[in-house]
């Protein structure tokens, strides 16, 4: 069993104390064994988010069974992917290959209509935010759904990418089939793990992307093996709250 080192953070966040214990593992590794970590930190950021942000008469949407967000481009940085990779690696069969092919069907989809042929070149050209965001919304309207997605609820939920626990909204459920600003109503996060990571980790590999769409992760892997330095745990957790003070 990994030995880890733990850590107790202390921080502020919104006005709000917080103090978290954490463990990381206390040997060298890549950045995808702090993701659990990582989680942790996410889970607080979002729940103090939600107490400060959300109003009395206003109640979290999101729920089992309201899948509408899981047709959505999920942006993974980096490391995430072979952390993705990992679990589908991991499952029995024949759910394994259930999954695997639900990856290829989602590409060879999206390649079809050549989303993420586009997506570079816009990123490359220096497009502006709002044609990326319309861009996205082209992703969503293929109705491609996540891989992971299971009776409209998220089979891996525990271990989620960092940005869909980022993902959550206040207005009617319903409207997520439409996800434009006039209809759904999202909670606004100042501090994004999901976005610190993505600039703050990353390899040669990541290019004009900084984050590697998740229905690629698979086809993503096989091209670029993991070539993350190895750290100890804490050294990672370090340099992330480096990064948080001093952004």
């Amino acid at each position: 069993m990994r030995k880890t080192t733990p850590a107790n953070i202390k921080l502020t966040l919104y006005g709000k104390p917080i103090e978290l214990e954490l463990s990381a593992p206390a040997e060298k590794v890549t950045p995808v064994a702090i993701l659990p970590a990582l989680h942790r930190i996410n889970n607080a950021v979002v729940e103090t988010a939600v107490e400060v942000f959300v109003a009395d008469n206003e109640t979290i949407s999101c729920q089992a069974g309201c899948g509408a967000c899981c047709r959505q481009v999920v942006p993974l940085a980096e490391f995430e992917a072979y952390q993705i990779a990992g679990l589908v690696e991991q499952m029995p069969e024949p759910k394994r290959s259930t999954v695997k092919q639900r990856f290829a069907d989602g590409c060879a989809k999206l390649d079809e209509i050549d989303w993420l042929g586009q997506l570079e070149r816009m990123l490359a050209e220096g497009t502006t935010h709002e044609a990326v965001q319309t861009h996205a919304l082209r992703y969503f309207h293929s109705g491609v759904a996540c891989p992971f997605l299971e009776a409209e609820s998220c089979s891996i939920h525990p271990v989620r990418p960092l940005a869909c626990r980022e993902y959550l909204v206040t207005s009617p459920a319903e409207h997520c089939r439409n996800p434009t600003p006039e209809h759904v109503k999202h909670i606004e996060l100042k501090f994004q793990v999901s976005k610190i990571v993505r600039k703050l980790w990353r390899t040669n590999h990541i290019k004009d992307l900084d984050s590697v769409p998740m229905i690629y992760a698979l086809k993503w892997v096989k091209r670029h093996p993991n070539q993350f330095p190895k750290k100890r745990g804490q050294d990672w957790l370090r340099e992330f709250f480096n990064y948080l003070a001093n952004p």
